[in-house]
């Protein structure tokens, strides 16, 4: 039995869900849980049955919700019950579905917004083939999310096997990871650097793909010293458009038959309106949503560039705009630190007060006094965070990226 979903201890083969799907007359347009197989085969039957589908998250708030009918929540709705002949014929029942797919932005930045999608748009960077067939895939990332869901379908569009390692600690990643034969990865950076030191490497991982934040030299070796046999790619997709750029390294490039959909002003990445799903919150220039991510050209005439920050994470220190992924970089080339974050913290007299918690690698010892050496030097005064604080976790978003 080809096998779907591994999660802890259950296994759920794609016979299974097939029967399941095949004798499922409701579904729930709604459906908030944090069973993953339920949540997949809800999704599906919803897909097939050309139903709408709103995607929330298993521990989002009710209040955080707007324009949304709570007492919708789990509520089940009938479908005509369709007979798959054969896994195949499934796979084609969801490509070509009619469904609308509500997602929601994460919240960190403000009350998350809906944004309504096709399958189309959700599947545009899925790729098909046999060079694609017999991968297991580690999944480590919130299903409800568009991340999620561009692994969950690359998967399940070539019948390969997903495991739930989403919010697992360390020790539990390692584990799965030594033994389910997971041979591609698609996470955070922070998702990687929450496994460091390195102790062990994995030699069955074919591809690792970072998505979400940005990452530096420093946990690309890492990566490489982790998964020695891996292709490492990065990823720029975001909740309003999907999966849009692809690049080995930091640096990405805008694809020749995409060029016409992007502009650049004032240094912030415009996307078409034509990339995107639909929202009322969209914010258009003419025809171009503004995404709020700042980059800078590394070569312009070959649409080459790098993301340097996001416009609304610049922090106000003084009459200075602080780039905060700028200092976590120099940060994290410390010896010794495993992760950093750098955020503001409101102060009367200079707007912000430029605040760092670190997480220093098991074994090693770092003072304030020593980061604060390191750093002199390394950038400008107003730049150097005032108040330094050594932790042993941080906070994550429901996406799995560290909260500022």
């Amino acid at each position: 039995m080809s096998v779907f979903l591994k999660d802890l201890d259950k296994v759920y083969g794609y016979e299974d869900l097939l029967y399941r799907i095949d004798h499922s007359s409701a579904y729930k347009p709604c459906f908030q849980t944090s069973d993953l197989y339920d949540f997949f085969t809800n999704l599906l039957v919803g897909l097939v049955s050309d139903s709408p589908l709103v995607l929330l998250d298993a521990d989002l708030n009710f209040s955080e919700l707007s324009g949304l009918n709570v007492r919708e929540i789990n509520i089940e709705k009938p479908v005509v019950k369709k007979q798959y002949a054969s896994l195949e014929d499934l796979v084609k029942a969801v490509q070509t579905s009619l469904s609308e797919i509500t997602i929601f932005t994460s919240g960190t930045t403000g009350q998350p917004k809906q944004v309504r999608h096709t399958i189309q748009t959700l599947t545009r960077s899925v790729r098909i083939g046999t060079g694609y067939q017999g991968q297991v895939w580690g999944f480590a990332y919130n299903p409800t999310h568009m991340a999620g869901l561009q692994v969950f379908f690359q998967a399940f569009e070539n019948l390969n096997t997903l495991v739930n390692i989403f919010n697992r600690s360390r020790s539990e990643v390692n584990a799965v990871l030594k033994s389910a034969g997971i041979t591609h990865l698609s996470a955070t950076p922070t998702f990687y650097r929450l496994l460091l030191p390195v102790e062990e490497v994995f030699e069955k991982v074919q591809r690792v793909t970072l998505g979400g934040e940005k990452s530096d030299q420093k946990l690309y070796d890492f990566i490489r010293q982790l998964f020695p046999c891996a292709r490492i790619n990065n990823v720029y997709a975001s909740t309003e458009a999907g999966s849009l750029f692809a690049a080995r390294g930091e640096n990405f490039q805008i694809p020749e038959n995409f060029s016409d959909k992007f502009r650049v002003e004032d240094s912030e990445l415009l996307i078409h309106k034509s990339l995107l799903g639909e929202s009322e919150s969209f914010q258009y220039s003419g025809e171009y949503y503004r995404t709020g991510d700042l980059i800078e050209w590394v070569d312009e005439s070959k649409g080459i560039f790098r993301f340097k920050s996001r416009k609304n994470e610049l922090i106000n220190i003084g009459g200075y705009k602080v780039n905060p992924e700028e200092v976590e970089d120099v940060l994290l080339q410390i010896e010794g630190v495993q992760q950093a974050v750098v955020y503001g913290k409101p102060n009367s007299v200079l707007g912000n007060v430029l605040c760092a918690e670190l997480k220093v690698l098991s074994g090693m010892e770092l003072t304030e006094l020593q980061i604060r050496q390191y750093l002199q030097g390394k950038l400008q005064d107003f730049k150097i965070p005032r108040r330094i604080k050594f932790v042993e976790q941080f906070l994550l978003t429901r996406t799995g990226k560290i909260k500022r």
